[in-house]
């Protein structure tokens, strides 16, 4: 990824230690590989899916931001 500005990148990175990393991790949803993080109370928000099938990304509920129920 590019980022073309015109600011020093001092200022672009500035306070990047101070985030928090969040927990992620890989599962299988009805054997799609995908990347979650936990929400609580046993919900998972997907942030991608890491599938070569492409008929995989037009699943209407897997997609980046859907929040799904995982027992795994």
């Amino acid at each position: 990824m590019l980022l073309y500005t015109p600011l020093p990148i001092e200022l672009v990175i500035e306070g990047i230690e101070e985030l928090p990393a969040a927990a992620t991790r890989s599962v299988e949803i009805e054997g799609v590989p995908v990347v979650v993080e936990d929400v609580g109370q046993g919900k998972y928000r997907i942030l991608k899916l890491l599938s070569t099938n492409p008929y995989d990304y037009l699943r209407p509920n897997l997609y980046p931001g859907a929040v799904i129920k995982y027992q795994g």
